[in-house]
């Protein structure tokens, strides 16, 4: 006889008043797939806390009960205020749980999902958790899931980052065969895909990505648009988001402090530090199905480069450029223009002499001038249509 399996679901609220005489008012404020977040008042000191249970289904799970209790250790070491703090970390009746500081505010999804937000306003932001996030870096410490879930704002738009329950040590490699976990859209590509792989730049990846969909309402897309082409912002939040969220993890940047200190540049009106790249599509993995037969490249607005010939020659100043498809005109081409203009010419000869004969004497009359001037050619033009010139195609037609 097998025994029947936990169930995932999550102790009510007067169960964690029963198991943590230490806390009153319990209230449920959110669950997940793991567990739930209860708000509740610490007794002894009288401040209201946020406590984070496990599912009966995970605490039973030894890979689920590692997990969080990583998580506890890693927000142990952190102490910045824009990440979230610990306050005490335990086992009450088979059920795991964390009591951490209880962030008054709502997270960026649920504040801004779909919306762009003003470009300042999404600059300072992510400049403040790049710093936040700098620090945990600095800590050894990875994030691995940033996203708008996982950024609480309070009513003075200070973020607070929260869920550190994917949290790695940045000495730590992924093992073979480990579970990679990470949200969609969000997760950097090197994180999951063979060998998978993580370091501080992955949380970048991530930050670069919440970046754009602040300032345009919308994740990165591919074939990628850079923000400016989808709103109205200052281009030098494009070069900053291409760089965020390239690829390849040696193309981005480096530190997190990086990215903060050139978005800070761009709120202060200063010059970004000039940068090799970035006129190389975006393309995410898990964008491939939008992708069409031939991927339309769309970069910052930069100054037209010159492009040298394959030949090495550069054509004079004055020349108009060819074609690809043009080619000279063949022998062939010109004997034929050549025939043409005989055969033309010969007709031309047979039409007057005739005309001469018929005509006899009369033609050595000359004509009388109509009494109706001719209109000129500027006045017939007054009544000719001009050709109106459309729209230039865009990359948001594209």
């Amino acid at each position: 006889m097998t025994s029947k399996p936990t169930a995932n679901t999550s102790p009510s609220a007067e169960e964690i008043e029963s198991y943590l005489p230490a806390y009153d008012r319990v209230e449920l404020i959110a669950t997940g797939g793991m567990g739930a977040v209860y708000r509740a008042r610490q007794i002894s000191l009288d401040r209201t806390v946020a406590i984070k249970v496990l599912t009966h289904a995970c605490s039973s799970s030894l890979q689920f009960r590692q997990i969080f209790k990583c998580e506890a250790q890693v927000m142990a070491k952190l102490n910045h205020p824009n990440l979230v703090s610990i306050y005490d970390y335990g086992e009450a009746h088979g059920l795991l749980y964390i009591v951490m500081q209880f962030v008054q505010g709502r997270s960026l999804h649920d504040a801004a999902h779909g919306k762009s937000v003003e470009a300042h306003e999404a600059a300072a932001l992510i400049s403040t958790v790049s710093k936040a996030l700098a620090d945990a870096h600095n800590s050894g410490i990875l994030h691995r899931d940033i996203k708008p879930a996982n950024i609480l704002v309070d009513s003075k738009i200070n973020p607070v980052v929260v869920d550190f329950g994917l949290a790695h040590q940045s000495d730590e490699s992924t093992k073979k065969g480990e579970t990679v976990f990470g949200t969609p859209g969000y997760t950097a590509p090197e994180v999951i895909t063979p060998p998978f792989s993580a370091d501080q730049r992955a949380d970048i990846f991530s930050l670069g990505v919440l970046l754009h969909e602040l300032l345009t309402g919308q994740l990165p897309q591919s074939p990628y648009l850079p923000p400016s082409s989808l709103v109205t912002v200052d281009p030098r939040y494009d070069s900053i988001v291409m760089r965020a969220i390239h690829p390849s993890p040696s193309m981005r940047y480096h530190k997190a402090e990086d990215l903060a200190a050139d978005l800070d540049k761009v709120l202060a009106g200063q010059m970004l530090s000039p940068t090799p790249l970035l006129h190389t599509p975006v393309n995410h993995p898990q964008m491939v199905r939008r992708v069409p037969s031939s991927p339309i490249v769309a970069v910052a607005p930069t100054p037209p480069p010159k492009v040298k010939p394959i030949n090495g020659e550069e054509p004079p100043a004055n020349e108009s450029p060819k074609l690809d498809h043009s080619r000279e005109t063949s022998w062939s081409t010109k004997l034929a223009l050549a025939a043409c203009l005989a055969i033309a010419f010969l007709v031309t000869g047979l039409v007057i002499s005739h005309t001469q004969v018929d005509s006899g004497p009369a033609t050595s009359r000359m004509t009388q001038p109509s009494s109706q001037p001719k209109q000129s050619v500027l006045e017939n033009d007054e009544n000719r249509t001009e050709p109106t010139i459309g729209p230039g195609i865009t990359a948001n037609s594209l």
